[in-house]
């Protein structure tokens, strides 16, 4: 049986959003040059500080890494220190799981990281993780630096990030304060989760990873196992054709949901102003990043909780 007009768009449609995120990957491949020096990886750094939320200053730079310097014009107090890989990819290196955080910041990352920072309040005294977070996991860190968060575990599913966010974390230390701050390698879809990270968290934090068909369900499952009851999940992901409703849909079995497209006034303004102008590198499509509110239900707690006070 053929697939009906409707489908083969789709199809069609997911295929170009895929192109358009590894055409970078692609260029780096072929040039064998490094990733800062690839056109389009330039591109993507325009498109990222387009939106003008965080600043960065380089501060050191040697033959596999740059060291930045992250500041945001609405918080002047606001420094983390930063480091990003600076090497040259091997197609090898792109087998299994995503390695995209290893190539840039993208914007979804820089808006988690902005609206964090809006309402850093609601971390305070929290256990939070950081899931999918690249080389860089900004959220995560820049939390540590501002609030007195209690935990924050950082993770990817990349061993070239995680050692990474090492050096990030031992570099930040003199401003973490009595944070627990950690890191590790963590995939959804690579077998069962941590015993001592089941149900341990206030929220849990995603920029950006819910494009992948494969690995949508398994994200699902992992972020609800990862909450405690009443826990959020605060994520960000532009719309990439369909692919963020169809992740929306899965998560509506387990999770209360909510959708926002104009979550902050600052940033749709922005966004706004760039589409007005027709601007040639942005396309809301894959840049403009919608936001999803997870919330995993208390009910069972209370549940138990009533009928243990009853008896």
């Amino acid at each position: 049986m053929s697939d009906s007009p409707v489908t083969k768009r789709r199809k069609l449609d997911r295929r170009a959003i895929a192109l358009q995120r590894w055409n970078i990957l692609r260029e780096i491949l072929l040039s064998g040059r490094s990733l800062l020096a690839t056109s389009e990886y330039a591109a993507s750094v325009r498109r990222f500080k387009s939106f003008g939320l965080l600043k960065t200053y380089a501060e050191s730079n040697k033959k596999d890494e740059e060291w930045f310097i992250y500041t945001a014009p609405k918080w002047p107090d606001f420094l983390m220190n930063i480091r990003h890989l600076n090497f040259h990819v091997k197609p090898d290196a792109l087998l299994g799981f995503n390695n995209t955080g290893n190539v840039c910041v993208w914007p979804s990352e820089e808006i988690l990281t902005y609206y964090c920072l809006c309402y850093k309040n609601i971390f305070s005294g929290k256990s939070v993780i950081e899931l999918g977070g690249g080389m860089t996991c900004l959220a995560g860190v820049a939390l540590c630096v501002t609030t007195d968060v209690s935990y924050v575990e950082l993770t990817d599913g990349n061993e070239d990030s995680v050692t990474n966010l090492k050096s990030i974390i031992k570099r930040n230390s003199d401003c973490i304060g009595e944070t627990k701050l950690s890191s590790r390698m963590l995939r959804w879809g690579c077998g069962e989760l941590d015993k001592n990270l089941e149900e341990k968290f206030d929220f849990v934090l995603c920029a950006d990873c819910l494009f992948f068909e494969e690995g949508r369900e398994d994200l699902v499952t992992m972020v609800h196992d990862l909450l405690k009851p009443g826990g959020k999940s605060l994520m960000f992901a532009p719309s990439r054709g369909d692919t963020f409703d169809i992740f929306v849909k899965l998560c509506k079995s387990l999770f209360d949901v909510k959708v926002k497209e104009n979550y902050d006034e600052d940033v749709w303004t922005i966004h706004s102003k760039m589409k007005e102008k027709g601007l040639e590198h942005y396309d809301e499509n894959i840049h403009y990043p919608l936001f999803l509110e997870l919330t995993k239900s208390s009910q069972l707690t209370e549940i138990s909780n009533g009928h243990s006070n009853s008896t």
